[in-house]
């Protein structure tokens, strides 16, 4: 038994000889180890659990795979959950790669879930946080993410170069982290430039489409309309864009719309979405890869790890109408194009007169 063993988890020199007759005999009987059983003897299952809150967002669907492809590369296998958003979900989840003996968990908490202890439920089991980061500040839980206050305060400067001046914004719920951390970006921006917050230029959405969609809405129908909307997530973004539709306004012309994190349909959108794109697949990687680091005691990345993100400037941003860059853009169009026929007509009279 100790010689197949030593074959079956090469931890011990075994002749070529005898490693070929066990691995005949493992094909003729089709053996397939018992991985549960040598879970319990070993206390270890090679396994880890990962836990995101919206599948239907392609955002955690890439995170989810990096996660995968490294735990694979390390001879891992991954158990995904769901918890649509929800503590009581993501705590069933929770529970049950508990009892499945999982050896580590990379979570991303659900929105109403930021001051829930998930040491009752996991006991002493390791943890690494991915994109949502936990209040404490305890330096041996695990964190991957972006600095979030510097990528939305990076994409207001955008909008504020641009000429924007009134610029709502929808984020998700205050009780998260990141959502606190994006809305701090904004407001620095806003400060720095010498503008004050107004309060209801600031809406809080849950992070999908539905919330998008009608913050929007009260958005561009009342009073004091924006002439830019920065959302501080993917689907609340694709929101905003059907009600700037349904509105029959233009974007980028009425009101111009950026979004965070990028997707594989932004640009099939028309206009093609600008974003504050993250390195998603990444940052599950690096989440995977601290969590096992952790798992079988080698020196980690150090936490919390924050990954660079990115402006993706395409055609859903432009100056304002009333602004003055937008005038001066449209005299530099119309010189263009007086230049363009200018051009033309001196071909046309070159070509007579030879």
């Amino acid at each position: 038994m100790s010689t197949i063993s030593a074959v079956l988890n090469n931890s011990d020199y075994v002749s070529a000889e005898m490693r070929n007759r066990i691995e005949e005999a493992i094909k003729a009987l089709k053996y397939r180890p018992n991985d549960l059983a040598r879970g319990l003897r070993l206390k270890k299952t090679h396994s880890i659990g990962i836990v995101v809150p919206d599948l239907s967002n392609s955002f955690y669907v890439d995170l989810v795979r990096g996660a995968e492809d490294y735990a694979a590369s390390a001879s891992y296998t991954v158990l995904i959950g769901d918890s649509r958003e929800h503590w009581e979900e993501e705590k069933s989840y929770l529970d049950s790669v508990h009892r499945r003996r999982v050896d580590g968990v990379v979570r991303v908490p659900a929105m109403d879930a930021p001051k829930k202890k998930v040491s009752s439920i996991l006991g002493d089991i390791p943890v690494v946080y991915a994109d949502r980061f936990p209040l404490i500040r305890d330096p041996h839980v695990g964190r991957v993410g972006v600095d979030n206050i510097r990528a939305a305060e990076t994409a207001m400067r955008y909008l504020l170069s641009l000429g924007h001046r009134q610029i709502g914004i929808i984020v998700g719920d205050a009780s998260s982290g990141t959502s606190s951390d994006r809305l701090r970006g904004y407001v620095q921006a806003l400060r720095r430039a010498n503008i004050k917050p107004d309060r209801a230029m600031i809406h809080s959405g849950h992070n999908d489409v539905e919330s998008g969609h009608s913050h929007t809405m009260e958005l561009l129908t009342g009073s004091n309309r924006p002439s830019a909307i920065f959302c501080t997530n993917n689907l609340m973004a694709l929101g905003a864009f059907a009600a700037i539709q349904e509105l029959n306004l233009l974007c980028p012309e009425d009101v111009s719309l950026l979004g965070f994190d990028d997707f594989y349909w932004s640009t099939l959108l028309r206009p093609k979405l600008t974003v504050v794109s993250q390195p998603a697949r990444e940052m599950g990687m690096m989440a995977a890869r601290m969590l096992i680091d952790q798992i079988e005691g080698r020196t980690s990345l150090p936490s919390p790890t924050l990954l660079s993100t990115k402006l993706i400037l395409r055609d859903s941003c432009c100056p304002p109408k009333s602004s003055s860059l937008a005038v001066s853009s449209r005299d530099s169009d119309a010189d263009s194009r007086e230049s363009k026929v200018s051009s033309s007509k001196k071909r046309v009279l070159a070509a007579h007169t030879s």
